[in-house]
């Protein structure tokens, strides 16, 4: 028991200092911008109206591109296209997509569609109009473009989402059963060598093929998501581009090359016409490359597109040791003990399984502190400022949410074991165990939904529909439906105190202007007319947060204002 007391007292030291340096760390850090690409300025920009065409169409991300699956598709107001197809990433400059236009443009309203993938390996694409000479109304075709800056790809997304866990899933079980094995945790009188503990060699090859088919068959699928290509459409040229040119694509071979020598290591891990020396430096070696496997994941994730890459690749590696440590050690004693246990006198068989717990606990109080300070630092970086509204209004903010619940479960439930172990009570492992188990499954099924979740993508809030109320006691209705990326309906309501419509206005004018990001000011003008019902058919291009400004003027010239602030989602 003298193992239980010092991890006592060892864990409320290191409680105490964990808590001071998580305020202290959340004192000096900056606001680091979004790690997800969106258009910081586009020449001709969004709505802007030029005398003469220009030669060439520049858009400016806030962070680089890959050399892969981008275009840049402009219409003319006949629906013809104006572009002269030469679309590249400027090399000098890997944050800029350009095109030159045709010559001989006359005047009119074009439209521009693009698409792009950004350095986290997430493809964006967004729509948007500029005028030459005139605006002519929408180009031919307008409605049929897909139009906001985020995240596309559709039910692919989720698969993705789905072999990104499993892959976390089975590593976080190879390497909870390797340090399992080799730091001993269970005790060393139930096995004559660390590797002859039951169930350890079925449970290491059943992880492994699980994470090595998720990894096979995440090359097509995340070529069909960068690409944005149908599968009727998917080639191996198409593959051997991701190869080459993605960074998603050159990781991916680093990880096959982990799964070949993974199973080498495993074998002779296991082999007993070697010494022990060399399978105990073999399994050693199975945990190196599980880890070198999981630093793969941390490259492709958002912080590879982060400002201070280096730092938050290596903080976001730290967040997912803690968590395979603590998910897949406790999966080990969760399997292979109880058949060593099993062995032993009733009377004295719950002592291996506390013994263990208390091994665990030791190594469980460094990994609780990675993934609190990692997991404060990579919401720094990943979430758009303001960070604590982005958490409440953004789809990766509401799933960041349950992640941090669920964690908190874990740890009351591991609270609780510690407890149990100091004390020695039992003689089988807690049924909260497998509580705590599948809180952590859970856990990595949402890391794995975040890594392919737009951190500034707005949580759908549907139609909007605000009134205000002016000193006079007129009131103004806006509507916005759906209230999303692409064609909208716009619909004022004007009415007097008494309660009638006003339906003397002379002009309607909608100013929006995006909150989050410098677009300008792109104006909507509604038609008149006598019938009191003011709406058009208009396009929101972004999703995130809009200011309104709704001007309206009346026949005897009296303006009425009044601003409104909308947050958009992705359809």
């Amino acid at each position: 028991m003298i193992l239980g007391r010092f991890t006592v007292k060892l864990g409320k030291r290191h409680w105490a200092l964990m808590t001071a340096l998580m305020v202290l760390f959340c004192l000096v850090m900056p606001q680091w911008a979004s790690a997800h690409a969106y258009i910081v300025q586009a020449s001709p920009g969004e709505d802007e109206l030029v005398a003469t065409a220009p030669e060439r169409l520049t858009l400016e991300f806030n962070e680089s591109l890959q050399t892969a699956f981008f275009d840049i598709k402009i219409t003319g107001p006949d629906g013809a296209q104006a572009d002269d197809g030469n679309v590249h990433v400027d090399e000098a400059r890997p944050h800029i997509l350009e095109t030159g236009l045709r010559t001989g443009l006359g005047n009119g309203t074009y439209a521009v569609n693009w698409k792009a993938v950004s350095a986290d390996g997430h493809p964006i694409q967004g729509a948007y109009v500029f005028h030459i000479g005139e605006p002519s109304g929408s180009p031919a075709g307008l409605a049929d473009l897909t139009s906001g800056s985020g995240q596309v790809g559709g039910p692919l997304k989720w698969i993705l989402s789905l072999t990104d866990w499993i892959q976390y899933l089975a590593l976080s079980v190879i390497l909870g059963t390797l340090t399992f094995l080799l730091f001993r945790i269970a005790p060393a009188s139930m096995a004559r060598e660390p590797l002859e503990v039951p169930r350890s060699y079925r449970l290491l090859w059943i992880s492994y093929g699980a994470a090595s088919a998720a990894a096979l068959i995440s090359l097509p699928l995340n070529t069909l998501y960068e690409s944005g290509v149908s599968i009727g459409e998917f080639s191996w040229a198409l593959m051997g581009s991701a190869l080459k040119l993605t960074s998603f694509g050159q990781i991916w071979m680093v990880q096959i090359l982990i799964v070949m020598l993974l199973a080498v290591t495993i074998l002779s891990g296991y082999d007993r016409d070697r010494s022990l020396r060399i399978r105990i430096w073999s399994s050693y070696g199975s945990l190196v490359l599980v880890l070198g496997w999981l630093f793969t994941h941390a490259m492709t994730g958002h912080p590879a597109a982060a400002e201070q890459r280096t730092l938050a690749i290596a903080m976001d590696f730290v967040h997912l040791i803690g968590a395979a440590f603590w998910i897949g050690a406790l999966t080990a004693m969760a399997v292979c003990l109880p058949p060593l246990a099993d062995k032993l006198p009733s009377t004295v068989r719950g002592e291996v399984y506390w013994t263990a717990i208390r091994r665990f606990t030791a190594w469980g109080i460094g990994a609780v502190a990675a993934l609190v300070a990692t997991g404060i630092y990579s919401s720094l970086i990943i979430l758009p400022a303001p960070i604590f509204t982005s958490l409440f209004t953004t789809a990766y903010g509401l799933v960041l949410i349950a992640k941090v619940v669920l964690l908190v479960v874990m740890l009351v439930l591991a609270a609780r074991h510690a407890r149990m172990a100091r004390a020695g009570s039992g003689n089988r492992l807690a049924g909260s165990l497998k509580a705590e188990l599948i809180a952590g499954a859970v856990v990595l099924a949402l890391a794995a939904v975040l890594t392919h979740l737009s951190p500034g993508q707005p949580a759908v809030a549907g139609p909007y529909k605000e009134t205000q109320t002016m000193d006079d006691g007129t009131t103004i209705t806006l509507q916005i439906s759906p209230n999303v990326t692409g064609e909208n309906q716009f619909k004022v309501d004007v009415k007097k105190p008494d309660g009638t419509t006003v339906n003397d206005l002379e002009q309607i004018t909608l100013s929006l202007t995006h909150l989050d990001m410098d677009m300008g000011i792109y104006e909507i003008t509604i038609p008149k007319n006598d019938t009191g019902v003011y709406e058009a058919e208009e396009y929101i291009s972004m999703p995130g947060r809009w200011n309104i400004k709704v001007h309206l003027l009346t026949r005897s010239l009296d303006s009425l204002d009044a601003e409104f602030e909308i947050d958009t989602a992705n359809p």
